[in-house]
């Protein structure tokens, strides 16, 4: 596999570390009981099947409360997401080439692995200790 590279990403293709250790905002997507209107995150077209999907994995589960390995739909084969065109709102806010990407990739660099498996509070201290 190719070395990641850290300037300038135009696309995720090949990437994927903001899906890793960041837990999986899908979990806003869960259904719960005391939702009398719309559900107010998931999208209207979200097919049921992925609801289901979402519902199995994260029933009764509050964002935090997940898995946080990394996210339900990241596909670890082909680096991208399943379902792309139903991301959250988190994953399409976050920017690509921006200052969380580009650290994230330079941290993974400076790390020595291509695509970190690690839980983001561990590189975020690591990052404040080193931005004093």
């Amino acid at each position: 596999m190719d070395v990641l590279p850290i300037l300038p990403p135009t696309s995720c293709d090949g990437c994927g570390i903001c899906c890793l250790g960041i837990g999986s905002p899908l979990v806003l997507y869960a259904s719960r009981p005391h939702y009398s209107d719309p559900h107010p995150f998931r999208p209207d077209n979200l097919p049921q099947e992925l609801i289901d999907e979402i519902n199995f994995h994260f029933s009764g589960l509050l964002r935090g409360q997940e898995p946080q390995e990394k996210c339900l739909w990241f596909d670890a084969t082909t680096r991208l997401c399943k379902h792309h065109e139903f991301r959250p709102q988190v994953c399409r806010d976050y920017e690509i080439g921006g200052r969380e990407c580009l650290r994230e990739r330079r941290e993974a660099m400076e790390a020595g692995e291509h695509y970190p498996l690690r839980i983001r509070a561990t590189t975020t201290e690591r990052l404040s200790e080193s931005d004093q």
